[in-house]
């Protein structure tokens, strides 16, 4: 399974399958220039362990996301 969610400027999520050289097999009819500069791509077997993986691998990256930017390195003092 190969997908590409992109986000249409009024809002609506747009789903695409991807071949195997990551070309949607029946693209939107959406040009680039009315989606939202954003992409996400996913690859993942085409079973139930396969999903259940990459939903746990989509949820803690939205808690990441969610949590906002950790600690960083601290700054050497001048």
């Amino acid at each position: 399974m190969r997908r590409r969610y992109t986000i249409h400027k009024d809002g609506d999520l747009l789903v695409e399958e991807l071949d195997a050289e990551g070309k949607a097999k029946d693209p939107e009819p959406v040009p680039p220039e009315d989606r939202l500069p954003v992409e996400v791509v996913v690859s993942a077997g085409d079973d139930d362990d396969s999903r259940a993986a990459l939903l746990d691998l989509l949820e803690m990256a939205f808690g990441m996301e969610a949590e906002g930017p950790g600690p960083g390195p601290s700054k050497p003092r001048s």
